[in-house]
This record gives structure tokens, sequence and C-alpha cells, in this order.
């Protein structure tokens, strides 16, 4: 090629590979040194600085391909902003969370998809603002609610994720304040205390 100096076209050629009679850019390897896909699984998507998100991915014999095993996100910062699981294309196991400070966000379990016993909320700051369980996706049982600006809390219970019951908040001091009582998530009764 006549004007063209020779270094300029070496370096076009870097990280293109030869696939018949095309050239095709290879691009980035997939994946993240920090993704450890199970035996048989590949992973996909791109890490920092390339792509936000990583996952592994697992090819049956029907055809299909479905996540499998671990997936990772970033936030535009580079941070790291999920760690989680699949399985057969399903959440699974422990799924954390994070603020692009890197402090936790949320941290809980999931089974087939849906959340399942305790999970944390906190702010950027890493303090708590809320806790309870979920039972098959709903909130489910005894939870705390913390506001980091006025130190109070809340507690009270859910019913298959309707507040159900006697529902206390807290002032500073730790005195109960305000009683409230649900039904089926609706509001029967309130009174200062």
């Amino acid at each position: 090629m006549r004007g063209v100096p020779y270094w300029l076209l070496v370096l076009g050629l870097v990280g293109c590979v030869k696939r018949g009679d095309a050239v095709v850019d290879a691009g980035p390897p997939k994946g993240h040194p920090d993704l450890q896909c199970p035996p048989g699984a590949l992973p996909e998507g791109y890490g920092p600085p390339t792509g936000t998100s990583v996952w592994c991915v697992l090819a049956l014999p029907d055809g299909r391909r479905v996540k499998e095993g671990p997936t990772i996100e970033w936030h535009a910062n580079g941070a790291r902003s999920l760690d989680g699981r699949f399985a057969q294309d399903q959440r699974v196991g422990e799924w954390v969370t994070f603020h692009p400070t890197g402090t936790p966000e949320t941290r809980g379990g999931y089974t087939a998809n849906r959340k399942e016993g305790v999970w944390t909320t906190w702010a950027a700051t890493g303090e708590k603002i809320a806790e309870g369980p979920f039972v098959n996706g709903v909130e489910h049982g005894g939870w705390t609610f913390w506001n980091t600006d006025t130190l109070t809390r809340i507690e009270g219970s859910f019913v298959l994720g309707a507040k159900d019951g006697r529902w206390l908040d807290y002032s500073p001091e730790g005195k109960p304040t305000r009683e409230r009582i649900f039904r089926e998530g609706r509001l029967i009764t309130q009174r200062e205390l």
C-alpha cells in the first residue's frame, strides 16, 4: 500500500485475527479474572474497563444456553456493584449489592429466583437502614427500619408482604413514641405514646 507507513499497518492488525478471507477484531477476552465459572460453563460479558458485567453460561444438550455460576457487575466508576450466582438461569444463594463507594448496599439470599431468609440494607455511609426476612419472595416476619438522619427506628411484622399487627416507632433514646396497628396492610389504629 503506497503512502501508508509499514508500522501503521502492523499497528492496525494488532488484536485482529484472520477467519477465512475476513479480518475480524478479536477484542478483549470475555469474562474477568474474578469470575470463576463452574466446569462446562464459559464466561460472557466484559469487566472494566471494557464492560460492566460478566457471568457464566452453560450450553445444555437441547441447545439452550443458561446462566450458570457466578455473576459480577460494576458501577461506572469501576467499583463492584453486584456479586451473585445463578443455577439454570435462576438466582440462588447469597447476593450482595454495593454502593459506588464500595460499601455494601444489600445482602440476602435467593432460592429459585425468589428472595429467602434475612435481607439487610445499608446506607452509603455503612449504617444499617432495614433488616428482616423474606419468604417466597415477599416480606414475612419481624422487620426493623432505621432512620440514620433522625436516629429513630420502626419495628413491626409483615405477613406475606403486608404489614400486620403492632408497629412501633422509637425515639433516638430507644423509647416507643407511636403505635400503629395494621391488618392485612391496612392501618386500623394509630396513637402517640
